[in-house]
C-alpha cells in the first residue's frame, strides 16, 4: 500500500534544516572573522637592511634592496600611505636636472633681420657736368669820338673840324673839342669877359656873343657832331 504524501510535514522539515544551517554559519563566521581582521591589520616588519654606501661620483646609484617596487605604497602605523618611491638625491658630479630644448622649425627663419650697416665712406653722387659757358658776345667796336661839328653863325651853317676856325668869311672862333652833344669854342683873337678860355655850345640851344669893341652880335648854334 503506497504512503500518503503530507505537504505540511515536508515544509516543517525544511524550516528545521534551514534553522540548523543558519546556526552553523553564524558559528563559522564568529570563529573566522577575528582571524581575518588580525591578518589584514598586521604591521610590516621593520627593515634591517644596512644603509647603502655613498656612490662614487660619476657612477649610477643602484636601487636600495628591500624597498618596495616603484609605484607601490607602504602602509604605516597611522593608517596613511607613504610614497615608497622618493626622488633620489644626486651625488657630487651627477646630473641634477635635464630639460629638453624646444624644437624649432628647420624651415623657419631663426635669425632676425638686421639692417645693413651704413658705409662710413658712402660713394658720393656724381656731380652733373658743368654747363658750357655761353658764347662770348660780339665785342662792340668802340664808338669813335666825333672829330667835327656843324655850327651855324647868325643862321649860316658850316662843317668845322676840330681845331678849325669859323666862319670861313671872317674867322672869329676856333672849334676846340667835340663830344656827342656839345662843342667847345674859343675866340680866335681876344678874351671873353668872364675870363674863361672857352664857351660850350649845346646841341639844339643858341648862344649869343657880343663884341664889346664894335658892338657886333653873333648867334652860335650847334647843329650836329660827327
Amino acid at each position: 500500500m503506497a504512503a500518503k504524501f503530507d505537504p505540511k510535514a515536508k515544509a516543517k522539515k525544511q524550516k528545521i534544516v534551514a534553522a540548523v544551517l543558519g546556526v552553523v554559519l553564524l558559528g563559522v563566521l564568529a570563529w573566522q572573522v577575528p582571524s581575518m581582521l588580525k591578518v589584514m591589520n598586521k604591521k610590516p616588519p621593520a627593515s634591517t637592511a644596512p644603509a647603502p654606501a655613498a656612490p662614487v661620483p660619476g657612477t649610477p646609484v643602484p636601487p636600495a634592496t628591500g624597498t618596495a617596487p616603484t609605484g607601490v605604497a607602504t602602509a604605516v602605523s597611522n593608517g596613511t600611505l607613504a610614497d615608497s618611491d622618493p626622488a633620489a638625491q644626486p651625488a657630487g658630479g651627477q646630473l641634477l636636472s635635464f630639460d629638453r630644448f624646444a624644437s624649432k622649425d628647420p624651415f623657419a627663419q631663426q635669425l632676425g633681420t638686421r639692417a645693413a650697416p651704413k658705409s662710413s665712406n658712402p660713394a658720393s653722387a656724381p656731380k652733373p657736368a658743368p654747363a658750357p659757358p655761353p658764347p662770348p658776345a660780339a665785342a662792340k667796336s668802340p664808338v669813335a669820338a666825333p672829330t667835327s661839328a656843324r655850327i651855324s653863325v647868325n643862321g649860316a651853317a658850316e662843317q668845322i673840324a676840330v681845331g678849325g676856325s669859323f666862319p670861313q668869311a671872317d674867322p672869329l672862333f676856333v672849334l676846340v673839342s667835340v663830344s656827342g652833344t656839345t662843342a667847345k669854342v674859343r675866340l680866335a683873337d681876344g678874351t671873353l669877359d668872364s675870363g674863361a678860355a672857352t664857351v660850350t655850345l649845346r646841341k639844339g640851344k643858341k648862344l649869343t656873343l657880343q663884341n664889346t669893341v664894335d658892338g657886333a652880335r653873333y648867334e652860335l648854334r650847334l647843329i650836329s657832331t660827327s
